[in-house]
């Protein structure tokens, strides 16, 4: 019995030692991802793979995802963003990363003045182009599902906004933010009375029936821009404070 603990804490020591040795080499192997990036010269996109999705590919993809996005998204080159869905074109939440990179470049640019409006629609098409994308690859994911909706209400295109949140409203009937948009789309439309229905609707929630609801939009890959509300008390807030607005119209 003694010699048989001996070997299985031998075999634990060394198990321990080579899960931290994993762990030391897949931390290098970020770091150096991170230096490539920031190194302007470092990256070229051409026919053939740069250094950077070298760097991502030596890194355990799916384990390491949210530190790989973080440093490319955070970068904000939208050439690399570009490469690295070409690179990993199966995987939806690539798509949700390259359309927030997107949206946010449409942010700035309309920020920036008059002059840059045709540069911003340019962003704020592909950004729809990517969360379709995604949506084509997970048509169940609500944070694609609302951002596209909101860039149709933004564009006018309200039937085509509504169509995607009553489809999210069909498996995610419990969700508060798709009632929160579509309160907002019909705000936008002048029907006020029919958005107070659905804000309204927001403050009837417990935290019970949305808790998976938000579990899902508090993804990390939901999380690099700041869209939705991140919790009910939020959401109630939001939906409290434009009822309040909308009662005096």
């Amino acid at each position: 019995m003694r010699n048989y603990l001996s070997k299985y804490g031998t075999v634990a020591v060394i198990m321990t030692i080579l899960i931290s040795l994993v762990g030391c080499a897949q931390t290098r192997a970020l770091n150096k991802l991170e230096e490539s990036i920031l190194d302007d010269n470092e990256y070229v996109h051409s026919q053939s793979k740069s250094r950077v999705i070298c760097c991502i590919e030596s890194i355990d993809y799916e384990r390491k995802h949210e530190e790989i996005i973080n440093i490319i998204f955070n970068n904000g080159n939208l050439d690399l963003i570009d490469e690295f869905v070409e690179y990993f074109p199966g995987d939806y939440r690539n798509y949700i990363i390259r359309g927030d990179a997107y949206l946010k470049n449409a942010m700035m640019q309309q920020i920036i003045g008059v002059f840059m409006k045709s540069s911003a629609a340019a962003s704020v098409n592909t950004a729809k182009e990517s969360y379709m994308k995604a949506l084509e690859l997970n048509n169940r994911d609500i944070y694609a599902l609302g951002v596209l909706s909101f860039l149709y209400g933004e564009e006018k295109e309200y039937d085509k906004a509504e169509k995607l949140l009553n489809r999210g409203l069909g498996f995610a009937p419990n969700n508060p933010l798709l009632y929160l948009a579509l309160g907002e789309m019909y705000d936008r439309k002048k029907e006020y009375n029919t958005a107070i229905d659905y804000y309204e609707r927001v403050l009837e929630f417990t935290e019970d029936e949305v808790e998976k609801d938000f579990e899902h939009m508090n993804q990390y890959y939901h999380k690099l821009i700041d869209y939705f509300p991140n919790s009910l008390v939020k959401a109630k807030e939001e939906a409290h404070k434009i009822i309040e607005k909308l009662k005096v119209k």
